[in-house]
């Protein structure tokens, strides 16, 4: 898939004209730097809303050790398929400065928090985007597929959630015989502790799961505000379409595109349809696209400096 994106890449870009990117870089200029600053911005508030989900245990570890397994995380997951295998990263780096149960629980809640958000900003979003354009008819059904698969998921994520999440894939995974009695019981205890910190994002939420929830609200603005800077400075005019269109539509094409490493070809083309009817036009969308992945490898090469140094000072 790997080689394949780059390919389509390699071919779109040689179509629309290496010159043609090279100047809506360019314009870019200065505001690249409000740009990767509204980023980092944003890794800090999801830090932040990852220490305090870890609330009362967040005593234990600092804020800034928090930071450096966001930042590494991040970075993991920018260049692997389908952008999960960063949450280990995670979770390696904090469970030996508070216990597992709480850092594995606050890891679920920060993400469960944000994809609810993102889903809620989709499901408004892209029917009114449907409404206000007419989209090209294969990008028409990829979306709809998309739109009712991840909803899915999400109803069936949610009864998951109140049953107890990882009780009942364990109990599962034990009825097929993948793991033993003996695992299961001895996992059972760890495992209805995270399913009752988890289950805070729904009920008797504590203090530190509502101001993480907010953390993570914020966290989201910024990140939002991000490609909508990218696009004003690159000279495409900003309409409320097309910040509806891309922050619900576009979003979506990049959660699909990501079961490649950073979407090489399949983003940069949905990017072109959708752009081309959102008012701008397909160059923009494909030229867009590949600034954008130019923040994310800035973004991870950080994350990676960031746990190279974690590690060292660790072994140190």
């Amino acid at each position: 898939l790997l080689v394949f994106g780059a390919g389509a890449l390699t071919w779109m870009m040689h179509e629309l004209g290496w010159a043609q990117f090279l100047t809506a870089a360019s314009s870019v200029g200065s505001h690249f730097a409000i740009i990767v600053g509204l980023d980092i911005a944003a890794i800090l508030l999801d830090a932040r809303a990852l220490h305090t989900f870890m609330r009362p245990e967040s005593r234990m570890i600092s804020y800034w050790r928090v930071v450096a397994a966001q930042s590494s995380g991040r970075a993991v997951n920018v260049v692997t398929p389908f952008g999960a295998l960063g949450e280990a990263t995670k979770l390696t780096m904090l469970v030996t400065h508070a216990p597992r149960n709480r850092v594995l629980s606050a890891i679920v809640l920060l993400n469960l928090a944000g994809l609810y958000l993102s889903v809620t900003v989709m499901l408004i979003g892209t029917p009114i985007t449907l409404l206000l354009i007419d989209l090209p008819s294969p990008l028409k059904v990829t979306v709809a597929i998309g739109l009712a698969v991840l909803v899915s998921l999400m109803v069936a994520l949610g009864v998951l959630i109140h049953r107890g999440a990882l009780s009942t894939i364990s109990a599962m995974l034990h009825r097929i015989r993948i793991i033993s009695a003996a695992r299961l019981g001895a996992w059972q205890d760890h495992l209805r502790e995270v399913d009752h910190y988890v289950s805070e994002l729904y009920r008797n939420r504590s203090d530190g799961a509502w101001k993480g929830i907010l953390w993570v609200l914020a966290s989201r603005l910024v990140t939002w505000a991000s490609p909508v800077t990218l696009i004003a400075a690159v000279g495409v005019a900003i309409t409320p379409t097309l910040v509806v269109g891309v922050l619900s539509v576009g979003v979506l094409i990049t959660w699909i595109a990501s079961v490649v490493p950073l979407g090489l070809g399949l983003a940069d083309g949905g990017n072109y349809a959708l752009y081309d009817v959102l008012g701008a036009s397909g160059a923009h969308g494909a030229f867009i696209t590949m600034l954008n992945r130019g923040r994310s490898a800035l973004l991870a090469v950080v994350g990676f400096l960031v746990m190279a140094v974690v590690h060292t000072l660790n072994s140190v």
